[in-house]
């Protein structure tokens, strides 16, 4: 390897002169390092550690589903493990291919808890545990995650705000539950149904014109 004291840079091969300079050049021993660093290959891949959580996800389903049936069903605990293996899937395959997108795995995430909770309350009951308390506090905390999830990572307003308007959606869905009698204490569902109607008529007043960048950007208008 040669190397030129006036450039500073290692050369390969045999040159008669520095082809930066054309200066003399000097011989020493040693091979010279590569120009670009060796990215270390990864263990598992993540087609392979793809493959590994379903084929757990399914061996899973397979045994709990037959002792569920073997048992006749008397024992709800098989079914709600069940429909619980499905949920941490659907969160990995989730988090795995939305993890440049931290909100929206967030809000994925909460959908999927308010339906299974919903689920196990009417599977085990219904006893409305969870559209009276867990629903209102998720969803209310679910707005929190976005602002400061936001702030941490300095996104703009126009990049979040629609996840703001999908979870207004889903604040309102609760009517549901009080029209159809499941929930007989409202106070919370409608404590953040009217938070977050306020926090929407202040986006929409203050800063429409995010709003309106956003939907274009979704719509491709």
């Amino acid at each position: 390897m040669q190397y030129c004291p006036k450039c500073k840079v290692n050369i390969r091969g045999r040159k008669e002169c520095c082809p930066l300079c054309q200066g003399q050049l000097r011989q020493i021993d040693g091979e010279p390092e590569a120009p670009f660093p060796t990215l270390k290959k990864k263990k598992i891949s993540n087609i392979t550690l793809f493959k590994m959580v379903t084929f757990i996800f399914i061996a899973s389903e397979i045994i709990f589903g037959t002792i569920n049936i073997q048992t006749q069903k008397i024992y709800p605990v098989f079914g709600i493990m069940m429909l619980g293996f499905l949920v941490a899937w659907i969160t990995f395959i989730t988090t795995m291919y939305l993890r440049n997108n931290l909100i929206k795995v967030i809000t994925f995430e909460v959908v999927v808890a308010i339906i299974v909770d919903v689920y196990v309350d009417i599977k085990t009951g219904p006893h409305g545990w969870s559209v009276m308390w867990m629903v209102p506090s998720t969803l209310f905390g679910l707005a929190i995650a976005t602002i400061i999830t936001a702030k941490v990572l300095k996104l703009r307003l126009d990049e979040y705000i629609l996840y703001l308007v999908l979870d207004l959606f889903m604040a309102l869905s609760q009517i549901i539950f009080i029209k159809n009698g499941m929930n007989t204490f409202t106070w919370p569902a409608v404590a953040v149904i009217m938070v977050y109607l306020i926090l929407i008529a202040a986006l929409i007043i203050f800063r429409f014109s995010d709003l309106k960048r956003a939907a274009q950007k979704m719509f491709n208008l």
